[in-house]
């Protein structure tokens, strides 16, 4: 007996063939329709057809022909930059910065405010709300149009995507905030920790491009750490992986039934303006004021800065036996500060542990946030947009194939 063996369904067919089309326009752009059939497995009817469809979907657009070719010129095709856009949003401490992009990644907008969460949940909500609509309306677009928005918050987010803790940069230290901004964002919306976006930017745009395994420190009004490890951000079982400043301080032995301090205590933008106050330096005692007189030799604050790279040195100490990462990256508004935290860094380093990986200072800067934030929504905004554009076709659309 002959047995039957059915084929897959067509329209899966016509949808795995336009999305390795559109894979292969969006990597070698602008890209005529022979050299596709070049890159990929498929006939050149076949590849016409899908360019047809992705042309009539938006997601693709001509170019103009190629020049330079024996006989007519054929027209190229690349990746419609426009057909989705994407707001990154970095809630700091202090001021709020956002950025639009399109597809692509490429930003296209950008919105700088003071943080007013001071004023409430619900003014910090309406102040991200504000800040989106006028995002979109830079690529005169409205909100609704905007495929994905993604919020780095000083703040672990729970694996329910909207519950916060360790919060206390926000309004009632986090408590309804996620869920609030959630409701009032009228498109797809992420939160995520504001160091894991940090890393996220130096995985792909910064010092870690090079190796998959590596470690952000980001010290500036808290101490958070940026797990990097196999190529993946490592959020943990509830969020909170990373979340340094909880690891009890080398600075005290407790008696029995009293808690240990914690690394937190000892280290941050609050500490050190506490320092610099007690040991009576000029200036306002910001940490930028203090690092600036470490850069004129002030012993007061070559101190400041010996005490800080000590308290770096044991979290990094507490952490490279467990993961043995290639690169330690300092980040944040303080650990930036390479020229002067690495050196201390690196000898403190080598009294705590045997374990010495190379210690960097980022070169992102104050937009490491808001670029890990753009970059993963960009990308989220490129999936929902291509995922859109090769689904099965419908009964009801032109009969045109993707096979």
């Amino acid at each position: 007996m002959t047995r039957r063996y059915p084929a897959g369904p067509q329209q899966l067919l016509r949808s795995l063939n336009g999305r390795a089309v559109l894979e292969a326009i969006d990597e070698a752009g602008p890209v005529t329709t022979t050299d596709l059939a070049g890159r990929i497995t498929l006939s050149r009817p076949t590849v016409a057809a899908a360019v047809a469809l992705l042309l009539e979907r938006g997601v693709i657009t001509e170019v103009g022909p190629a020049t330079g070719r024996k006989g007519p010129a054929p027209a190229q095709y690349r990746v419609n930059a426009d057909c989705a856009f994407a707001i990154g949003v970095d809630v700091g401490h202090r001021k709020i910065r956002a950025a639009v992009a399109d597809v692509t990644g490429r930003v296209r907008g950008r919105a700088e405010s003071e943080q007013r969460g001071h004023q409430g949940a619900d003014a910090l909500v309406a102040q991200i709300l504000d800040m989106c609509v006028d995002l979109a309306g830079q690529v005169d677009r409205p909100l609704a149009d905007i495929t994905q928005v993604v919020a780095g918050l000083p703040a672990a987010v729970g694996p329910d995507g909207r519950h916060l803790s360790y919060a206390a940069g926000l309004p009632d230290s986090g408590q309804g905030f996620g869920a609030a901004l959630g409701r009032a964002i009228p498109v797809s919306l992420v939160l995520e920790n504001d160091v894991n976006l940090a890393a996220l930017a130096e995985s792909t745009h910064g010092l870690g491009t090079d190796t998959d395994d590596f470690v952000l420190v980001s010290l500036g009004v808290g101490l958070g750490l940026g797990l990097v490890v196999d190529g993946r951000v490592r959020r943990g079982a509830t969020g909170v992986a990373g979340e340094a400043g909880y690891l009890p301080s080398d600075r005290m032995v407790a008696p029995v039934g009293q808690r240990r301090d914690l690394v937190q205590e000892h280290l941050g933008a609050r500490y050190i303006s506490d320092r610099a106050q007690r040991l009576g330096l000029p200036g306002d005692g910001s940490p930028r004021t203090v690092f600036e007189l470490a850069r004129t030799g002030d012993p007061g604050a070559l101190e400041i800065v010996d005490d800080t790279a000590r308290s770096v040195a044991y979290v990094v100490a507490c952490v490279v036996p467990l993961i043995d990462p290639a690169l330690i990256v300092l980040g944040g508004a303080i650990g930036a500060n390479g020229d002067l935290l690495l050196e201390p860094v690196a000898r403190h380093l080598a009294d705590f542990s045997t374990f010495r990986p190379p210690v960097v200072a980022s070169s992102l800067g104050q937009d490491a946030v808001l670029t890990g934030a753009t970059t993963m929504s960009a990308e989220l905004a490129r999936e929902a947009a291509f995922a859109a554009a090769t689904t099965p076709v419908p009964q009801t659309e032109s009969p045109s194939s993707l096979s």
